[in-house]
């Protein structure tokens, strides 16, 4: 087995790990199991190094988690998912996203999909929704989150927060950035849109 599988290995098993020890990730979708690796190709955007290279000041309760997710920044099919004309440069080069499990992700399923993402600090991530129903899990940082149906809360390492179909929501974050997992179940072939919330 090659360093690269290795360290996406070490990744799914610390995932694992948390879903097994956590009910809240495990009531809202069943972790899949018998999941393989495979080829995807890598994909490199400018929140790849900072998060790669992010070890101080984590504020998360999830070490271990944290530094094996920040190890496959450098070997993920990084994407954005908007393009410049909609929200801009400077929001591209604070934000990026992978599907690390799920129908096109590293490791392929189709009975959910989870997304790691992160939003830099003094960032701001707009209005918008999708179809598939939703759970952050805040794994690293803070960030503040709003939606249309909820209170705004600031969610920090272990703080999860639950979106329903279509509800629109917005994250933003002062000095420290954020790493979350996004979790969809149902929908998954319907992006995100931004809305005019």
């Amino acid at each position: 087995m090659s360093n690269t599988e290795n360290i996406f290995n070490n990744a799914k098993s610390e995932i694992e790990k948390l879903w097994n020890n956590k009910s809240v990730l495990s009531n809202f979708v069943k972790f899949p199991k018998n999941l393989l690796l495979k080829d995807l190709n890598k994909n490199k955007i400018p929140v790849t190094d900072k998060l790669f290279k992010w070890n101080l000041n984590l504020n998360t309760k999830l070490i271990e988690l944290h530094n094996s997710i920040s190890k496959l920044s450098p070997y993920v099919n990084w994407e954005h998912g908007y393009k410049e004309k909609e929200v801009g440069k400077d929001f591209l080069n604070r934000y990026g996203f992978f599907e690390l499990i799920g129908p096109t992700g590293h490791f392929k399923t189709s009975e959910m999909a989870l997304y790691v993402n992160y939003l830099c600090k003094n960032a701001y991530y707009p209005w918008h929704n999708h179809d598939a129903e939703e759970l952050y899990f805040i794994v690293s940082g803070k960030a503040k989150f709003e939606s249309k149906d909820q209170n705004t809360e600031i969610l920090s390492s272990t703080n999860t927060r639950l979106h329903k179909s279509f509800e629109s929501h917005a994250i933003t974050t002062d000095e420290n950035p954020v790493l979350s997992f996004v979790i969809w179940k149902n929908k998954f072939e319907n992006v995100s849109k931004l809305t005019k919330d």
